[in-house]
């Protein structure tokens, strides 16, 4: 009997050698056949899951988002204080080697190509932006944050602080270190919260 091959696994399989790929040769030179090849797949056996380039990457690109919320919510499940969780939340965001640097990596690299080819890019279908709302959002129900705080410009001003210090740590390891890292999120939340945070 031939051996069932669950369809979601595998497409996770060639969005992770789609990843690759573009960090060895940038989404430029993602092709279908660099990425089947990659994948260990003929250009047929990718054709059969994703029937267009297009809709590949649209894949690898939600695949990173939909994993970033995982992390995100299960952090937030957790029996702990809430300041506690949302420290997590945005340390689990920031890339210190392995796997989740690569995906950092290829998250922003899709950013980045979404300028150069002036495609859109909707804060909405970014995962790091989703943990972000999501933080400013248990910071307001817990009446954690400062009273004249301005909620929209804050939570762009955390987005935009968490991709600068993702691409910083990609950067610059040596410098970023997990206690620095620790040290620029509590310092960061301390200037918008009323309680103080301690790492």
């Amino acid at each position: 009997m031939p051996k069932l091959i669950d369809s979601n696994k595998r497409k996770d399989w060639i969005a992770e050698a789609a990843w690759r790929v573009i960090l060895k040769h940038g989404i430029e030179g993602a092709s279908a056949r660099n990425i089947a090849k990659e994948a260990g797949l003929s250009l047929g056996s990718l054709r059969y899951y994703f029937t267009t380039q297009e809709e590949l990457m649209e894949y690898a690109n939600r695949l990173i988002y939909e994993r970033i919320t995982k992390r995100a919510d299960e952090i937030f499940k957790k029996d702990i204080d809430p300041r506690e969780k949302i420290v997590q939340v945005l340390y689990e965001l920031i890339p210190k080697g392995g796997e989740l640097a690569q995906e950092t990596e290829v998250r922003l690299a899709f950013k980045v190509h979404a300028l150069h080819t002036k495609a859109s890019y909707a804060g909405d279908e970014d995962g790091v932006y989703m943990a972000v709302k999501t933080v400013m959002s248990n910071l307001v129900l817990l009446n954690l944050l400062k009273k004249e705080t301005n909620l929209a410009l804050e939570t762009e001003r955390l987005y935009s602080f968490m991709d600068g210090l993702a691409l910083d740590s990609l950067l610059r390891p040596e410098h970023l270190d997990e206690t620095k890292i620790g040290e620029l999120l509590i310092y960061h939340l301390n200037t918008i919260c009323k309680e103080e945070t301690r790492g």
